[in-house]
């Protein structure tokens, strides 16, 4: 516990890029249902405390019904997938569950639906909320919110997590979604690591002002949660991470966030971003093809340095990064080249010699937050007395400075 800190966070997690624009919802019927209608009008749960013996006797006993088109259901009990029941071929329903759920999105809403009871919440297991025409895996009510709990184990359209996501908070209820946790082949134990995001996965990472940034996700085989959070852009779908596992008996509700970094944490963000920056270096002097015509390394040959002698303040991670499309030292350097040329410092810089920089690059900058990442490094070069690719400073002034400024933004974007 001595990693997490728990917090009041009322608008839950939800995707950070959700779009304005109305969507409408694609309802999907059939598959498989955790929850029926007893001929008694009782509702009944599937829930980790049945088991398959037991329930195969009850379905010798009683009949389950849907409880929305009150159609038969039929409890299947497998030796694979866990128990659940499912409408009779043909069932026209027009609930909205997907069809062929899988095991672990199964186990994974029964395994949140105990944790929420055990911790005295009240909560509904595919609740069907009439007046949005949607049924969330779990509907969470305390004192003073609703929340809707969306377990994903699967891609879906993003359009579609928008629309759901845009019902419910047009409904007063907080959507929360939680992704399975992926599976990563080369996940190492320590705490700070190179992870990979896919654009998928990023559209659910979430964004608080004292906690930055956070994936949350949930592994019902092992049931735990893991957190990916403080996460510092790179390149492409690469993040430097914190990482760290929760037991769902140790979670708590609202949901603990990870405690920031400590300053010997950000030391080690700081080696994973060297590691890459050397990697990166030694591949385009290795590997390029271009020759002369490269021009990172036309830009060195100009200023009469090597390409492994580029200052460790080219590079720098800076916020907004993600909307330039190559590798930040690849801009940054670039950057350099630019005012050398123009015979300018950093002091000298204007919005107009910013927007010469990027009309006449070959780099492709995505509207204004292109822009505000250069803003941004520029900052940073003036705070460490930067003037020009041949200025010095030492190493530590630029970590001390990053993890400063880390702490203060946590490079939201």
């Amino acid at each position: 516990m001595d990693f997490f800190s728990a917090f009041p966070n009322p608008r839950g997690f939800f995707p950070c890029n959700l779009s304005c624009k109305f969507i409408e919802w694609i309802k999907i019927g059939g598959g498989c249902i955790l929850t029926a209608i007893t001929t008694n009008n009782d509702l009944f749960i599937l829930s980790t405390t049945h088991t398959r013996e037991n329930l195969k006797h009850l379905r010798q006993t009683l009949k389950f019904f849907c409880p929305q088109c009150k159609g038969e259901l039929q409890l299947r009990v497998g030796d694979i997938v866990i128990p659940h029941f499912a409408h009779k071929k043909d069932a026209n329903c027009l609930q909205l569950f997907s069809d062929g759920e899988s095991k672990d999105h199964l186990e994974g809403k029964q395994q949140l639906y105990h944790f929420f009871e055990t911790k005295g919440l009240s909560v509904q297991l595919e609740p069907f909320i009439k007046d949005l025409s949607q049924r969330p895996d779990l509907l969470v009510t305390t004192q003073n919110e609703q929340y809707a709990i969306e377990f994903q184990c699967s891609n879906i359209p993003i359009e579609m997590v928008q629309a759901r996501t845009k019902g419910y908070m047009n409904a007063k209820i907080v959507p929360i979604w939680l992704l399975k946790t992926p599976n990563f082949k080369q996940q190492k134990s320590t705490s700070i690591q190179l992870i990979q995001l896919s654009p998928f996965r990023q559209q659910f990472i979430t964004r608080h002002s004292q906690h930055g940034t956070t994936l949350l996700t949930y592994n019902p085989t092992t049931a735990m949660f893991m957190y990916y959070s403080h996460l510092l852009f790179i390149q492409g779908y690469s993040f430097i991470a914190k990482v760290q596992q929760l037991p769902i008996a140790h979670q708590h509700f609202p949901f603990l966030q990870l405690k920031e970094p400590t300053k010997e944490e950000f030391g080690l963000y700081w080696q994973v971003h060297l590691h890459i920056r050397n990697r990166f270096l030694r591949q385009r002097f290795y590997l390029s093809r271009k020759g002369v015509q490269d021009l990172l390394l036309k830009g060195c040959y100009s200023a009469r340095m090597g390409l492994e002698q580029l200052p460790l303040f080219i590079g720098l991670p800076v916020r907004n990064a993600q909307y330039i499309d190559v590798y930040i030292l690849e801009w940054q350097a670039s950057f350099f080249f630019f005012l050398q040329d123009c015979q300018k410092s950093i002091l000298q810089v204007d919005d107009e010699l910013i927007s010469i920089f990027m009309k006449n690059n070959q780099f492709y900058f995505h509207d204004e937050r292109g822009k505000e990442a250069i803003l941004h490094y520029i900052s940073l070069l003036k705070k460490l007395h930067i003037h020009s690719i041949h200025s010095s400073t030492k190493e530590a002034e630029i970590l001390q400075l990053l993890h400063n400024e880390f702490l203060a933004k946590c490079y939201e974007n």
